[in-house]
């Protein structure tokens, strides 16, 4: 019965010993769900019939990637379009929710310094707390 009793006990005190030591290496590397540094997608689509990227060339490339680039916590904009239908879609990345507000203020006072028509109008505008991700390597063309 003592012998139970006390390999019992040697078992439970290394699973204590073993609990320990895996929390502490699991403290030390980050998780797959990297607290630390939120991102937030802000997604617009755009109706189909406000035309394509190339008519918004001059905006894209003076007006908005400037003005984006000067509002903190920004991070990128990725712009498309639907290779079927046609529809635009924009997704910028931002550091938090009020960064990608301020954003929004800034382009909106961007394209009201504008002649009407010179920029898209998003139909549809969500925002995303990016909760994990995945990258396998830089987002950059490969020519």
């Amino acid at each position: 019965m003592f012998r139970a009793q006390e390999a019992i006990h040697i078992l439970l005190t290394m699973a204590s010993l073993c609990a320990v030591l895996i929390v502490g290496v699991m403290a030390s590397y980050p998780s797959a769900q990297d607290k630390t540094s939120a991102l937030v997608v802000r997604v617009a689509t755009f109706a189909v019939e406000q035309g394509r990227l190339d008519d918004y060339r001059d905006f894209i490339e003076h007006h908005l990637f400037p003005t984006l680039r000067g509002v903190p916590g920004y991070v990128g904009t990725f712009l498309g379009r639907d290779p079927n239908s046609g529809q635009l879609i924009s997704m910028s990345f931002w550091r938090s929710e009020a960064d990608a507000v301020a954003g929004e203020q800034a382009v909106g006072r961007a394209i009201g310094a504008l002649p009407q028509g010179s920029a898209p109008r998003p139909s549809n505008v969500a925002k995303f707390v990016i909760e994990y991700r995945d990258i396998k390597e830089p987002l950059t063309n490969k020519d």
